[in-house]
């Protein structure tokens, strides 16, 4: 009798398992680099949103400092406006109330500077430039009217003697003169309280036309 073994050609061996058929590999790999590459594509686009919105907020957070400094820089430039606008106003009112004072100044100065045997006829003021007219006794009183008006520090120095003539009243003689003299510049608050008091003797001595 013959027997055939229709199960193994090795007796006792078991044939190897195949967990995944040999078709479905190639496609197991393909499928594989898929999803690898979708989710490095993935990846990047998070990553590129994320920057957007980084880049974003530091655009905003700049913009609203940008908005700041500007309102910041145009309160400076209105305080810096109202300051000028404050200094020349009050250089104004300086002005106004050195121009009210001028006059009695002037009037004062001039009165405290006459000495004895001398007496007023006019006196004519053109912006800085003063002119008195009036008589003496002499020529000596005339001098020292002009020192005095000189070392006062309202008047420019030196103040001038423009002419002298005699008169004769009710046969008294007597000096007609005519003196010129420039007042000092206005000075500003800070000015005037650095500038150093006037001397009040010394100075040039006026002289006297034709004496």
């Amino acid at each position: 009798m013959i027997k055939v073994n229709l199960l193994a050609t090795n007796p006792g061996v078991a044939p190897p398992r195949e967990w995944l058929p040999r078709e479905q590999r190639s496609a197991l790999g393909g499928a594989s680099v898929l999803l690898v590459t979708a989710l490095a594509l993935g990846g990047y686009w998070y990553y590129q949103a994320s920057q957007r919105a980084t880049i974003a907020t530091q655009v905003a957070a700049a913009q609203t400092e940008l908005t700041r400094l500007k309102a910041a820089a145009a309160m400076v430039e209105r305080t810096n406006t109202r300051r000028t606008e404050l200094g020349e106003r009050l250089a104004l009112i300086e002005r106004l109330r050195a121009s009210k004072r001028a006059p009695v100044s002037l009037l004062e100065t001039v009165s405290y500077s006459m000495p004895d045997g001398l007496w007023l006829l006019e006196i004519r003021q053109a912006a800085a430039s003063v002119q008195i007219d009036g008589r003496a006794t002499s020529i000596t009183s005339i001098t020292d009217f002009t020192e005095r008006l000189q070392n006062s520090g309202y008047f420019l120095r030196p103040v001038e003697i423009l002419s002298t003539s005699t008169e004769a009243i009710d046969d008294v003689s007597l000096v007609r003169f005519v003196v010129k003299a420039e007042v000092v510049p206005p000075q500003s608050p800070a000015e005037a309280a650095a500038a150093v008091p006037p001397t009040v003797a010394g100075g040039p001595v006026a002289t006297v036309p034709g004496a």
